[in-house]
């Protein structure tokens, strides 16, 4: 795998599916992706996929996307398709009550989707979908030929980013089977109170969190209703801190605030920002983000027998492609 630069063509092409609902399945014509969904029989959730194949037809990692609170399929879409096009297999969930159908009011206010988007039964919903998620991959969608089931990563954005804090402590009590999570990324991690991020102590696996350092809190506004969201970025900041040593690395972004790790365009009328959201800085945070995050898989998601790179240097790497207000922090 390699990095691949966002141009502005390819971001175009990228997020040009941004907007779109759950569908059957759908390929398009612009990118190389299928949109499909998936009902778990356990939980009755129905779960929109986004499905992106690398060119290669032989067995690649496979990542797993969790977007952030009221975004769906787009969320994520800049890194998701440098991450394709660097050669895993990527899949892009849209969780159920927690997606963009928060902003749907037709059947009930928007506070009463927000009410039911953050009770606390969805935090463990989502995990299970993801968990779900990875035995489809494996065994139903068609794709299991294209994954090798011995490289599996898993990334998310804010509320996304949280259910990837769990996965990863659940993680450490697996027992080796095909399946299993081995890296995580979490884009706007976070901890209610700073002293919860000790449990993260427990994730016993290659933990990557990216923030910046506007990264705090974001209201989410529609009819009416504004409701201010998120926490501090020392609270962010705290779940690197909680991480074992080893394997933890940390980036924080200059200039970058929680709507900058959305991976698309973002709807100001929706979302309140805290830098200059031009196109050209938005575009500038996502790439630095799919730079370091696509070698991040290639470090530890690399096939068997392929050569790796010393730690430090992949981390010079890292820091080649960064600004120098950035800061990447490893042990």
């Amino acid at each position: 795998m390699c990095a691949v630069p966002l141009t502005r063509r390819r971001l175009v092409v990228c997020l040009a599916a941004g907007a779109s609902a759950l569908a059957p399945v759908r390929a398009s014509a612009a990118a190389p992706w299928r949109d499909t969904a998936v009902a778990d029989p356990a939980t009755g959730r129905r779960i929109g996929l986004r499905i992106r194949l690398p060119a290669a037809d032989t067995p690649a990692a496979l990542i797993l996307y969790s977007p952030g609170l009221g975004s769906g399929l787009g969320n994520g879409a800049a890194w998701c398709e440098a991450w394709r096009a660097a050669g895993c297999v990527v899949v892009t969930l849209s969780h159920p009550v927690t997606n963009e159908a928060i902003w749907s009011t037709q059947r009930r206010s928007f506070a009463d989707n927000l009410a039911a988007a953050l009770a606390a039964g969805q935090y463990p919903a989502r995990v299970a979908d993801i968990r779900f998620v990875i035995g489809k991959c494996l065994s139903g969608l068609g794709i299991e030929h294209r994954i090798d089931a011995a490289r599996i990563g898993v990334a998310g954005h804010s509320y996304g980013a949280i259910t990837v804090q769990t996965l990863a402590v659940e993680a450490a009590r697996g027992s080796g089977r095909a399946g299993e999570i081995k890296a995580a990324v979490a884009l706007s991690p976070g901890v209610v109170a700073p002293e919860q991020a000790a449990r993260m102590a427990a994730a016993r696996l290659p933990f990557f969190c990216v923030t910046g350092d506007h990264d705090n809190t974001v209201t989410f506004t529609k009819d009416g209703t504004a409701r201010r969201l998120g926490v501090p970025l020392a609270n962010r900041l705290a779940v690197y801190a909680g991480l074992p040593r080893g394997a933890r690395q940390l980036l924080v972004l200059s200039g970058a605030d929680h709507m900058s790790f959305a991976g698309e365009p973002v709807d100001a009328r929706r979302f309140s920002r805290d830098v200059a959201a031009s196109e050209a800085a938005s575009e500038a945070v996502w790439t630095r983000v799919s730079s370091a995050t696509t070698a991040f898989w290639r470090h530890y998601l690399s096939a068997p027998g392929s050569e790796r790179p010393a730690r430090q240097a992949y981390l010079a790497g890292i820091r080649a492609g960064l600004l120098a207000r950035d800061r990447l922090e490893a042990d």
